[in-house]
């Protein structure tokens, strides 16, 4: 068998508990957050080309807006919307843990 080494965090990364965010830029972490929505959504559809994520910057939320062909809409939005509520909820729980408040929407 192949051993798996484990991942771990590096200890330069501390995370300030009290302040959430602490030592992370908003701007990079988001385009992060956007690449990785964009990337999920890409092995979910037949056209993955026809995907793109667009952030759009509200006084208090992040809206990162899923655009895809009508013809990939069902495969985002998935039986009875279950792909997009996993997706809205990874979305939030990476958003949240750094004080950054967000949606994903896909327009109709």
């Amino acid at each position: 068998m192949a051993e798996v080494e484990s991942q771990r965090i590096p200890a330069e990364r501390n995370y300030d508990t009290k302040n959430k965010g602490a030592g992370v830029d908003p701007e990079v972490y988001r385009e992060e957050v956007r690449t990785l929505l964009e990337s999920l959504v890409r092995r979910l559809v037949d056209d993955p080309k026809a995907v793109s994520v667009v952030i759009f910057l509200g006084p208090k939320t992040t809206v990162f807006r899923i655009n895809c062909s009508k013809e990939n809409l069902g495969q985002v939005i998935g039986a009875q919307g279950k792909t997009i509520m996993g997706l809205r909820a990874v979305v939030h729980a990476m958003t949240a843990r750094v004080g950054i408040r967000s949606i994903v929407e896909i327009p109709v």
